[in-house]
């Protein structure tokens, strides 16, 4: 009988935890707790802070205090996302721009970070006072203070180092007398003991926080009462949980819309587009809740970023052991050549496929959501829901217009690159600026769809 008891109150902590978010928690932790070489993460920081607000989400909505941290790490997270996108960059860029993108990251990730540290801890105190959290206080202290003395480190430790590249030594030549230091000699011992600081902090960090978020998610009773506010509070709001479900779709899609934008660097595109099809199809399983015909975008999705993932190889490839000069003079690399134009070819013939059927899933959208009710009788409601709906849809029909003149420049440059960048090498700035174009009326669309449904089911 004990041991039933035993694994009924183990089966009722999971629960409870995944329920309020523990594991995004943890999840976060382990995102976050690595070092960084200038803005280079091997596990994105973006991951983290996505991990970290759906992890405090529904504590956020009995908090006002979280609530307050959230709208601030919702804001960083789309830093973090430009980061990301920046990253591949850092290989391409002198050390100059290197520690300007890393200083300005750094005091970005502070200003929002730190406010949020301590609301989130304040938050977690007033839930332990309130619904009788001794979890909550065990090691509290310690944790909070090995929190901020982390983030602190981690930003600071990862700029002092490119600080190097301010090093005037190599200017300065023999003008003054003394001795002189170039700094930038410097910079490898820096980066060796910024990192190993920051990594054993990290660990130190990781140590104490993993294990606070498990008590906390162990503790049964506690979060019973918890669970039970929510409920009382929250849970039979039908509009908030769809309001934020929406909302997550509507970011996924325009997060996996900035990986069109394609950058090309001494011939090379350095932006991933399959990232973007990740984003897509997870926003896509998102969708699925609601909308029952999306499983053509689904798998036209999956299509592309498979095949996205095989061109870029592919075309890495041949940039690094080859390149265009080489096409006249070396059959292999003109052969490789043509592989890489069919790939992109299909690849950006796929990824207008899956753009079309996203927009025509969110056209859906807009009828299914802003419509007028059917007890709605009066003229001039009627109208105004008519002339949202039109003008919704016309904006989404005009952002699938100007991704195929997108579309177009990009299948031109793919199919004659070679010629295009000896007679016009900035051409793949006007693709850019046209798939820029084409993002940014997407994102004011989504939200403008997503201000009216809020308002809707407010």
């Amino acid at each position: 009988m004990k041991q039933n008891s035993n694994a009924l109150q183990s089966d009722e902590a999971k629960r409870l935890s995944k329920k309020m978010g523990i594991g995004s928690l943890i999840a976060a932790a382990i995102f976050l707790f690595n070092p960084c070489l200038n803005i280079l993460d091997i596990l994105p920081d973006f991951f983290g802070y996505i991990f970290l607000i759906n992890g405090l989400t529904k504590w956020a909505d009995i908090c006002p205090g979280m609530a307050d941290a959230i709208q601030g790490l919702n804001k960083l997270k789309w830093f973090m996302l430009l980061k990301l996108f920046m990253m591949v960059l850092m290989p391409l860029v002198d050390d100059t721009f290197v520690l300007v993108f890393t200083f300005g990251f750094a005091i970005i990730e502070l200003i929002y970070l730190i406010p949020a540290i301590g609301r989130i801890f304040a938050g977690f105190e007033y839930f332990g006072t309130r619904f009788d959290g001794f979890w909550i206080y065990v090691n509290y202290k310690n944790v909070r203070t090995i929190t901020y003395l982390f983030f602190w480190a981690r930003s600071i430790l990862i700029v002092i180092p490119e600080l190097c590249s301010l090093s005037s030594f190599e200017y300065s030549g023999y003008v003054t007398s003394g001795v002189q230091i170039n700094f930038a000699n410097y910079k490898g011992a820096l980066i060796i003991v910024g990192t190993i600081i920051t990594l054993l902090t990290g660990i130190m960090w990781l140590v104490n926080i993993i294990p606070y978020f498990k008590h906390i998610g162990n503790d049964v009773n506690f979060l019973k009462r918890v669970e039970g506010q929510y409920d009382l509070e929250i849970s039979n709001n039908v509009g908030l949980t769809l309001r934020r479900d929406i909302h997550k779709i509507l970011t996924l899609i325009i997060a996996g819309g900035i990986f069109f934008l394609n950058i090309w660097v001494e011939q090379i595109n350095v932006i991933p587009n399959f990232i973007g099809g990740i984003f897509l199809i997870v926003a896509i399983v998102k969708l699925s809740k609601y909308l029952k015909t999306t499983k053509p975008a689904l798998y036209v999705s999956i299509a592309f970023t498979a095949v996205s993932v095989i061109s870029y190889t592919v075309s890495l490839l041949f940039s690094i052991f080859f390149g265009l000069a080489s096409i006249e003079l070396d059959f292999a690399a003109y052969d490789i050549y043509n592989i890489t134009r069919v790939l992109s070819i299909i690849e950006y013939a796929i990824m207008l496929a899956a753009v079309y059927l996203i927009i025509c899933e969110l056209r859906k959208m807009i009828k299914m959501y802003l419509s007028a009710d059917p007890d709605v009788s009066d003229k001039r409601l009627l109208d105004i829901y008519a002339g949202q709906q039109r003008e919704l849809d016309r904006r989404y029909v005009v952002c699938l217009v100007i991704f195929v003149i997108s579309f177009i420049l990009n299948i031109a440059y793919a199919i004659m690159r070679a010629e295009i960048v000896n007679y016009f090498p900035q051409f793949w700035l006007i693709m850019l600026i046209v798939t820029g174009i084409w993002w940014v009326l997407l994102k004011s669309t989504n939200d403008q769809m997503f201000d009216q449904i809020e308002y809707k089911y407010m």
